[in-house]
């Protein structure tokens, strides 16, 4: 069974400065809920969530958060209210094994 986390992070107005506030969960739905008054509030000007699994890193031993690929990004429309766009960003050869998605082989033992 394959455990997926979600990290996701709150952008605002001026990006220079990192994230507003960043956050991990298990549950999409949830963040995604207690994202969205963020956005709406102009809070952060838009917010982006990554779909990870935990795993163990061969440099450090320690536990590592390993990106799978799905993202979703959250912005307000011209309505005011927040909307969500899912994309796909290929996962990285070398820093990810098993994900049960066949995206690639690499050197994180697990």
């Amino acid at each position: 069974m394959l455990f997926r986390m979600y990290l996701w992070d709150l952008v605002g107005q001026d990006t220079s400065e990192g994230p507003g506030c960043s956050g991990l969960g298990d549950d999409l739905a949830a963040i995604t809920r207690a994202v969205e008054p963020l956005l709406v509030k102009h809070v952060g000007f838009a917010a982006r969530i990554v779909e990870v699994v935990p795993r163990m890193s061969v440099f450090h031993l320690g536990a590592v958060h390993v990106p799978t690929g799905r993202e979703w990004l959250g912005r307000r429309d011209v309505h005011g209210a927040a909307y969500w766009e899912a994309c796909y960003r290929s996962a990285d050869p070398g820093a990810a094994y098993s994900l049960g998605t066949g995206h690639g082989t690499g050197a994180i033992a697990g």
